[in-house]
């Protein structure tokens, strides 16, 4: 295991332990969670993964959040644009039925 996936595995428990010190030692446990985001984030600041459009989607509804003095109530639905994009943009793999997988049902009588 190379230090980049050990680092990714730690994460969680990091982020916990800094939520729990930032929730009963300074009383910021509302804006505290927001450590919590680091969870998914990882793999893609370590280079891991490419970012995805869903998570281009996250970042633009925090964003716009934060630039509408935090309407987090109405701008929720710009996070229905996940499913839709990637049915419409992102092609799934498990969607496509090979060639020969689909001659076998064929046979069947």
């Amino acid at each position: 295991m190379n230090w980049k996936n050990k680092v990714i595995a730690i994460t969680p428990f990091v982020c916990a332990i800094v939520f729990f010190i930032l929730a009963i030692e300074y009383k910021l446990a509302h804006p505290g969670w927001v450590v919590f985001l680091l969870v998914p984030l990882m793999p893609f600041l370590l280079g891991k993964k490419k970012i995805s459009v869903s998570v281009i989607i996250i970042i633009i509804y925090f964003i716009v959040s934060v630039v509408l003095k935090n309407k987090w109530n109405i701008t929720w639905v710009i996070l229905l644009l996940i499913p839709i994009m990637n049915i419409l943009i992102v092609p799934s793999e498990r969607s496509k039925i090979k060639k020969d997988e689909f001659d076998d049902f064929d046979e069947i009588d």
